[in-house]
């Protein structure tokens, strides 16, 4: 019997959690709109093959409808905004924000959140540098607005792992463990794969676990172990004029990371992701995509987006921020003074709805109200909750 079970990876939000991650999607979605972003909302339900060639097929809810065509519950919000912008043919340049639920299938034994929400940006149309600059101000503003705790954003280079792959001559299967490699910063494996396939890039690949921090020392760093010419060093210029745009107050919270990869195959330029202590990954992730529009039938589009899990930035900001949210008081009332009581209640003050004191003290003090209000025809009584 599984009436009162969910599937894998899904959770039913309660209470404090589901007002929090609900708070934070209107805040983020205010904050993108006084951006100047436009909102758009896609379907939770899209045709599987917005979504083949462009990710695994594994991680996928697939469903046939009625009439036997593959369905999908959406795994990310970018592919969606393509076909949008695609079939409706809407005028580009375009910024464009959304939030919603997104659903990727996990193991059971990995414990991983298969359903979450997320929040973004697209930046779409805009070919120049202007486009990534705009991206992470963008996403420093959201996060520093919400006051995410010591958050750094790192930025990396997709065209780094790819010309790796092509020095090496790698088949996809060798390309997609390397991946792993580079994901897990394994300095053995990594050191293993450059010893057993010698290349230009050799000493580059053997240190590239290790060239991540701060921006200016890690590249100088990584140039002086790339070949004169080599092609990895217009990627890492590429980074190093994209910092320079930003002033010093957001540089500090800038960081490099020269072997991040991307988890979306469509990355083909500068990527970022962000951190804050206490988080073991990143919860805000994106890039430039520029030929992923091709995929609709577009033209090639420079592009750049980023996307943000609500959920694990309700989690931070929960842990680190002061839990109290203003006054929380409850009126217990008798029912001949029920319209006076009415007159009191305004925001954090709410009526009690229990018959006896005894249940509205009790009732406070399970749920963090400071104050209990006693009003009779004869008394009007503030008490405070004690939490001894």
């Amino acid at each position: 019997m599984r009436k009162k079970q969910l599937p894998a990876g899904t959770h039913d939000k309660l209470f404090r959690r589901a007002a929090g991650v609900y708070q934070l999607e209107v805040q983020v979605n205010d904050l993108l709109y006084k951006r100047g972003f436009q909102r758009i909302e896609t379907p939770t339900i899209e045709f599987a093959e917005v979504f083949e060639d462009e990710r695994k097929q594994d991680d996928l809810y697939r469903f046939f409808d009625n009439q036997g065509r593959m369905l999908t519950l959406r795994p990310d919000m970018t592919l969606p905004m393509g076909r949008v912008v695609a079939s409706t043919k809407v005028e580009l340049p375009l910024k464009l924000s959304y939030s919603g639920k997104v659903f990727r299938y996990h193991d059971e034994m990995k414990g991983l959140q298969n359903e979450f929400t997320q929040a973004g940006v697209e930046i779409i149309g805009f070919p120049s540098i202007k486009a990534e600059f705009e991206a992470i101000l963008t996403a420093e503003f959201v996060l520093r607005s919400l006051k995410v705790p010591n958050f750094s954003i790192e930025i990396g280079h997709a065209g780094i792992f790819e010309k790796i792959v092509q020095e090496l001559a790698f088949s996809d299967k060798q390309a997609e463990e390397l991946k792993i490699h580079f994901l897990n910063k394994s300095i053995s494996e990594c050191y293993q794969v450059a010893t057993s396939h010698p290349s230009a890039v050799s000493d580059f690949l053997i240190a590239l676990p290790k060239l991540f921090g701060e921006v200016d020392a890690t590249v100088e760093k990584a140039k002086a172990l790339l070949p004169t010419n080599h092609p990895i060093l217009a990627d890492l210029a590429e980074i190093e004029a994209l910092v320079a745009l930003f002033p010093d107050t957001i540089k500090q919270k800038l960081r490099v990371d020269l072997g991040m990869v991307g988890v979306m195959d469509y990355y083909t330029g500068i990527m970022f992701s962000s951190f804050s202590e206490g988080i073991p990954e990143n919860f805000l992730s994106g890039g430039r995509y520029d030929y992923l529009f091709q995929r609709f039938d577009m033209e090639q589009t420079n592009s750049v987006g980023w996307a943000m899990n609500l959920e694990a930035v309700f989690d931070l900001l929960y842990r680190h921020h002061d839990k109290e949210n203003g006054q929380k008081i409850l009126i217990h009332f008798d029912a001949q003074v029920a319209e006076e009581a009415a007159k009191l209640v305004q925001a954090g003050v709410e009526l009690s709805l229990f018959d006896t004191p005894a249940e509205t003290r009790a009732f406070a003090k399970r749920w963090g109200y400071q104050e209990v209000w006693f009003l009779t025809e004869q008394d009007f009584v503030k008490e405070g909750i004690s939490y001894d």
